[in-house]
């Protein structure tokens, strides 16, 4: 399932610094497809993928919780308009 995280950031240079060290080295259940920074890096939102919206909540919550509040949900893709295609093609595979 494709899952949105949406982050609202305390510690703006911390969170994105953390970010940027853990994508490389992602658990094997989850896959991150996109990033989306606002200018001033205060909030964010990324689409994930992994088996439940918990695994996600879970492994953001355990990595990020100091410098973020997160809160993530599962995407409604019958009704999306303008998923990355790098997203779909890997949902369809």
């Amino acid at each position: 399932m494709l899952v949105i995280a949406q982050h609202k950031i305390h510690d703006p240079e911390k969170f994105w610094s953390l970010a940027k060290s853990l994508t490389p080295s992602l658990p094997p259940y989850l896959k991150l497809h996109s990033v989306f920074p606002s200018v001033d890096k205060q909030s964010g939102t990324c689409i994930w993928e992994a088996a439940s919206v918990k695994d996600v909540q879970q492994f953001l919550d355990e990595q990020m919780a100091d410098v973020s509040e997160n809160f993530c949900y599962e995407v409604n893709q019958d009704a999306s308009i303008g998923l990355p295609l790098r997203a779909m093609e890997a949902f369809n595979n």
